[in-house]
């Protein structure tokens, strides 16, 4: 029998600084010399975003201790518009509330009733109309605006309220940036509101706690800088719902990699669920801001992530970058350490 022996050291380098953050690693060196090889977790991540603006988080779901960042700071102080990402607040709050099944379904007619065409929806065609599993999936305008009729301007914000937007995330105990939710007046704004493009806003770190919330099924714990195990912190946030809504929810995630605006973050032979968004630029250049928000597995999650991006698309910008994450995360981080980043 071999036996390994694993060396373990903590090295503080200036690796990049973007908007004057500097990350530092915890590098783990292992032997036999074959896992040298691999390539660290967050070094990967560095190339991947060297010529990029925006922000990564990636972390263990179940601890919340952070594996790597990019923009550690931005991702916790800036905050905008989340997009489609922000569709599933929209989507539980319906659930919960009685006012759509799992299995109602609305048929897309394109324009969005009170949106008009800079809303249009470019998804495949779906005579048949969508539920909201597969409406999450090819992030349907239309469906969204529909429901948002249905849902009063003080029950929306109540359930951004209930996913964390407005609160600030808490990092290493400390909190970040609250974001911000505003009540709508009037259809056309809590129609936009419904669908991530006016009203609030949010940091990547808010965003992945909202989704880390529907992974574990309602709780989430503080981000960190440092690995811990579960029985040594305590959720930083809880919520109760339905366990059909969270299904419901999580369906739509994993169609919307598996055939929807999510594919480009597929990983072979791991079940995935995420969600893109593109959003209306805050500093009116008439451009777009990217997301994308998941994890894997997707039914026993052990790696969550959010991708913003300052200029793109969720499907063609943030979703490739998660997915070169996601594939290398599978693909390494299980056969080796853990990187873990700290700002």
């Amino acid at each position: 029998m071999a036996l390994h022996y694993w060396h373990t050291f903590t090295k503080c380098s200036e690796i990049s600084i973007v908007s004057r953050v500097v990350v530092c690693l915890i590098v783990t060196l292992a032997q036999p010399l074959h896992l040298q090889a691999q390539h660290n977790f967050q070094s990967y991540l560095n190339s991947l975003t060297a010529r990029q603006d925006g922000s990564v988080i990636v972390i263990n779901p179940s601890t919340g201790a952070i594996r790597a960042a990019w923009n550690l700071r931005r991702a916790t102080m800036d905050a905008y518009p989340p997009g489609s990402t922000g569709k599933i607040v929209e989507a539980a709050g319906a659930l919960e509330q009685g006012l759509l099944t799992p299995s109602d379904r609305i048929v897309c007619r394109r324009i969005p009733p009170l949106l008009g065409t800079d809303y249009r929806c470019v998804h495949p065609p779906a005579p048949q109309g969508f539920t909201v599993s597969s409406a999450l999936a090819n992030s349907c305008n239309y469906f969204f605006t529909v429901i948002s009729l249905r849902l009063n301007a003080q029950s929306l914000i109540h359930w951004y309220s209930v996913f964390g937007f407005g609160t600030p995330a808490e990092l290493d105990g400390m909190a970040t940036s609250p974001g911000r939710v505003r009540l709508a007046q009037g259809p056309r704004a809590k129609a936009l509101e419904a669908i991530g493009e006016w009203g609030v806003v949010v940091t990547p770190a808010q965003l992945l706690e909202a989704y880390v919330l529907v992974a574990n099924q309602g709780a989430v714990w503080p981000l960190r800088t440092k690995d811990v195990r579960r029985r040594h912190s305590h959720p930083f946030r809880q919520i109760t719902a339905k366990p059909l809504t969270y299904q419901t929810i999580l369906n739509g995630l994993v169609a919307c990699v598996r055939f929807g605006t999510c594919r480009a973050a597929a990983v072979p032979g791991v079940q995935v669920a995420g969600k893109t968004g593109t959003a209306s630029a805050l500093d009116g250049s008439h451009t777009t801001h990217a997301w994308f928000v998941g994890f894997a597995p997707a039914e026993r999650p052990e790696v969550a992530l959010v991708v913003f991006l300052d200029r793109g698309t969720g499907e063609h910008t943030a979703a490739p970058l998660a997915g070169n994450l996601l594939r290398h995360y599978f693909a390494t981080m299980r056969k080796g350490g853990e990187s873990v980043a700290r700002h």
